[in-house]
């Protein structure tokens, strides 16, 4: 990596005007790096470029800045639920993986970059202390993610298009041009626009259904199957906290602009939405053919296989945080020494070891039974129906996150680490809620 001098003085500048931001006004802090999201986020597959050191190191150096200052501060604790603790375990004792990483020859520049990912999470701290405060910094937080998401979902279509017009000379390129890597970004928003659109004004759910289509339009652009059925999925799981009459306005929506949006496509150009029909149902059809049909299925499992091999033999360690494995890939046709493993919870294994992944594994599951707490109590009593909305939404998408990481090793990724700071944070602020609406019916019994 060469870096451009050029650059330093502007980004040290940058640099002190966010920490002055931090400590003066944190929500600003925090809306400019939520809607620098989708450029972060995004990796470039030209390794570490320039733009990508300035930006990791913004997001990274201003959040411990965070942390110590928050710390040291006579301000109330911040681990307040053994998910919190668990979760901040994690983040501190993978410190103790450099050591493991350095003797099986891992560069300590890559393994440094791991574990900024993992430090991502803790972003759940400031987002839950500055916009859990009152509703109207909550709904501050969600209109800004909101702006984000769909900032990515245009970031993503651009991609897409550019893709398309450089070499587009078979139909098949259509889903070579793809990209997944925001996928469960998208139906995470779709999860929490579906329960949302019912909880806000006549103005607030003509924004949120035109949020929905652009999601929507960007989840299928990712042409992923295991989201594509999520979508649905989830979407059920949101059902059984509505009403109703609810359901069956989601149930018509659904039937009306999913035959709204094919008969569209057909009109516009019928040649290419009968090509990417399907190649739809291709994809589909795909996943019944596990050995020679389905390439990338293959190639998980091989992949797999090879990093279990490595945890077998480093139990307990694992192997550290970029270690490396060969592994065959049946696409290329050649064997590859990689770090990335699909299958996370594998991946995490063969990096961090058993005992420290199920130091993750515990605080995430404390989390998702939080959420479920959350949408039950709040499908009871509520004085905020957009924390109701957004705790439905939350729920539903769970299994999604447990499932996605069989599929794409998010662990390993920003965008994972940040969604599960999102999660964390939305589960928090809801609960908070809970605890708020019954000290309020029990001081009403009392006075009773």
């Amino acid at each position: 990596m060469h870096l451009d001098w050029a650059w330093l003085f502007p980004s040290i500048c940058c640099g002190i005007a966010l920490l002055v931001l931090m400590v003066r006004f944190p929500k600003v802090w925090l809306g400019i790096l939520l809607l620098g999201l989708p450029l972060f986020l995004t990796d470039t597959g030209k390794g570490i470029s320039v733009t990508e050191t300035i930006s990791g190191g913004v997001y990274t150096i201003s959040l411990f800045f965070w942390l110590m200052w928050r710390v040291g501060s006579s301000k109330p604790a911040l681990i307040r639920s053994w998910p919190d603790f668990l979760l901040v375990l994690f983040v501190v004792l993978a410190l103790g993986n450099v050591a493991l990483a350095k003797f099986n020859g891992t560069a300590l520049l890559g393994w440094g970059v791991d574990w900024s990912y993992f430090m991502l999470m803790l972003y759940y701290f400031p987002l839950r202390e500055e916009f859990g405060k009152d509703e109207q910094s909550f709904s501050t937080f969600i209109k800004l993610s909101a702006l984000s998401a769909i900032l990515m979902s245009a970031y993503s279509a651009y991609n897409f298009k550019n893709r398309m017009a450089e070499n587009m000379v078979y139909a098949y390129q259509i889903t070579a041009s793809r990209s997944a890597l925001l996928g469960p970004i998208f139906l995470l928003a779709i999860c929490i626009g579906v329960a949302v659109v019912f909880h806000t004004s006549i103005k607030g759910r003509l924004i949120t259904f035109a949020f929905l289509l652009i999601n929507l339009a960007s989840l299928f652009l990712t042409f992923t199957r295991t989201l594509w059925v999520f979508v649905f999925l989830c979407t059920l799981i949101i059902m059984l906290f509505l009403r109703f009459r609810q359901n069956m306005t989601i149930i018509v929506s659904t039937i009306v602009i999913a035959g709204g949006a094919v008969g569209i496509f057909y009109s516009y150009n019928p040649k290419l939405a009968d090509v990417v029909v399907r190649l739809v149902q291709k994809r589909f059809a795909s996943s019944a053919q596990l050995s020679g049909g389905d390439r990338s299925f293959e190639t998980r499992l091989i992949e797999v296989n090879n990093a279990w091999k490595k945890v077998e033999k480093y139990p307990l360690g694992g192997s550290g945080l970029r270690a490396k494995f060969v592994t065959w890939q049946p696409i290329e046709g050649w064997h590859n020494s990689i770090s990335f493993v699909h299958i996370g919870y594998i991946g995490l294994l063969h990096k961090v070891g058993f005992p420290l992944a199920l130091v993750l594994f515990a605080a995430m599951i404390g989390y998702t039974i939080q959420a479920l707490k959350n949408a039950l109590a709040l499908r009871k009593s509520w004085s905020s129906p957009l924390k109701r909305g957004v705790a439905f939404g939350v729920v539903a998408f769970f299994p999604a996150l447990y499932v996605n990481i069989f599929m794409a090793g998010i662990f390993d990724q920003r965008y994972g680490n940040i969604m599960m700071a999102f999660l964390f944070t939305c589960v928090a602020i809801c609960g908070q809620h809970v605890k708020d609406n019954r000290a309020v019916d029990q001081q009403e019994q009392i006075r009773t």
